[in-house]
């Protein structure tokens, strides 16, 4: 038993060795700062040919160094020349590092070497308050905006450290973490809290633009708004204001009436327009009763999905409807909520006001019920003659998962997460599981990131320099599984 212990204890070695003699070779590596970012941290490495490399890197959770938390660069591939980027790292931190290359089973990890981030950003209009957070803790990320001049685009941990950012120096309106890990966002040069803007930028998760798409150029007339993300193809689609003049004289108005409609414009990133669609295509302002009172923002389209159908919903906050829109012929499918809308609903299931619509996995229609107006049978809005102040009194925000029957054309409550009153938000924000127990709300008007149970109880909030339009959560940056 002992010699053949030592026979293959003298196998393993030789293996290893060769292992060793054939793994790729690591050459030059060299480290470098990012200009005008201070939390990407740059790694240049020379390899042998046809070599794939990634950044292994580290930081020590405890004094003693004996727990770690371990991330992993995004990969080069196949190259002898890799230029890669840590894209998740904190403020004032140690890690450290190596380079792993592989080729085909054989692999080789460099020496470990180290740097630290700096200590402070004060530029970056966000600030950690640990103690708002310090009972909420989850894997994964949250992305959102910041809304001034220049703009920011952030993306925090579970901890609520940043992560990663990216400027503007135009104001960002909306922004989104797409299915191909880039960012979209809308962008303005003012500095209103609006949601509207003449400018799509899409950026790689490195910093990099990938594509700008502006109004007035390329044959693109409309102005961008509310919702801007790609379908399961790669398209940008987006939310557009449409304007149609009318004769509106027959309800009191003017022979040459302008109403500002909302539209959906789909363009891939050859800026050409792959499909759109405009409200006045599938209804007449006249059959609206208080049309000249909403004409300069008629529907007030305010989110935008599309299934695997390839069907749209959009949401409309001026009349608290969900649309469905046939993505082949655009013709008006079905209306939920609302005064009109083709479902029967229970009290419980009205919402109103609502933003960030979408459907789960197994079909379920999930939203941020903002709270600002009920509607109840028979009851109309009329803008006028309402006091903002007391509909918004005692009002609260939900978040609402609804199962829908369009066989029966019943809608019914699947969830409610109801959230504390003193954080209601009236219009814009959103609202998402991150896990079975705990639930993240975008109180844009508060600005705060709230964090709840999934009853709506407080777990904590994050205080923000600026407002957001929406939070995002993020299971992961990128995919890692060739590391392991």
């Amino acid at each position: 038993m002992r010699n053949l212990l030592v026979v293959c204890l003298l196998v393993l070695q030789s293996c290893n060795q060769i292992s060793d003699r054939f793994a790729p070779k690591i050459g030059v590596i060299e480290i470098n700062s990012v200009k005008d970012n201070a939390l990407k941290i740059k790694i240049d490495v020379e390899t042998s040919d046809g070599s794939d490399v990634y950044i292994q890197y580290w930081r020590y959770t405890n004094a003693g160094q004996t727990d770690s938390v371990i991330s992993y660069s995004p990969i080069s591939r196949e190259n002898n020349l890799h230029h890669l980027m840590l894209v998740d790292v904190n403020l004032n931190t140690k890690y450290n590092f190596n380079v792993v290359v592989q080729k085909k089973s054989l692999k080789r990890n460099s020496k470990t070497y180290h740097f630290k981030t700096t200590s402070k950003t004060p530029w970056v209009p966000y600030y950690r308050d640990s103690d708002s957070i310090s009972n909420v803790k989850f894997d994964g990320y949250l992305h959102f905006h910041s809304r001034q001049i220049p703009g920011y685009m952030f993306i925090t941990n579970g901890e609520g450290k940043l992560a990663s950012y990216y400027k503007n120096e135009a104001n960002f309106k909306v922004s989104k973490w797409t299915n191909k890990e880039t960012l979209l966002g809308i962008l303005s040069n003012d500095t209103l809290h609006f949601t509207n803007g003449k400018k799509i930028i899409e950026y790689d998760k490195f910093g990099n633009t990938l594509l700008e798409i502006e109004t007035g150029k390329d044959g693109i007339e409309q102005s961008f708004h509310h919702e801007v993300d790609l379908d399961a193809n790669g398209d940008v689609m987006t939310l557009v204001y449409n304007e149609k003049i009318m004769d509106l004289s027959a309800v009191g108005g003017t022979k040459t009436d302008t109403i500002k409609g909302d539209g959906i414009l789909v363009l891939n990133h050859k800026k050409e327009i792959v499909w759109q669609w405009s409200v006045f295509d599938v209804v007449n302002p006249l059959d609206d009763e208080s049309i000249l009172k909403s004409k300069n923002d008629w529907l007030h389209a305010n989110g935008l999905f599309k299934d695997k159908q390839g069907d749209y919903y959009v949401s409309f906050r001026n009349i608290s409807q969900v649309w469905k829109i046939n993505g082949k012929t655009g013709n008006l499918v079905w209306k939920l909520g609302g005064v009109d809308g083709d479902f029967k609903m229970p009290d419980n299931a009205l919402f109103s006001g609502q933003h960030n619509i979408r459907f789960t996995n197994t079909n379920e229609l999930v939203l941020l019920d903002n709270g600002n107006l009920r509607f109840k049978p028979g009851y109309k809005q009329s803008t006028n003659s309402v006091n903002m102040l007391d509909i918004n009194a005692g009002a609260q925000s939900r978040l609402l998962t609804l199962t829908l029957d369009t066989v029966n054309m019943q809608a019914s409550i699947k969830d409610v997460v109801p959230f504390p009153k003193k954080y209601f938000t009236h219009s814009q924000g959103s609202a998402e599981y991150i896990n079975d127990s705990l639930v993240v709300f975008c109180s844009t008007n508060t600005n705060r990131i709230v964090f709840t149970t999934p009853k709506g109880e407080l777990l904590g909030n994050m205080p923000l320099e600026y407002s957001t339009y929406r939070v995002q959560y993020l299971h992961e940056m990128y995919d890692t599984s060739y590391a392991n």
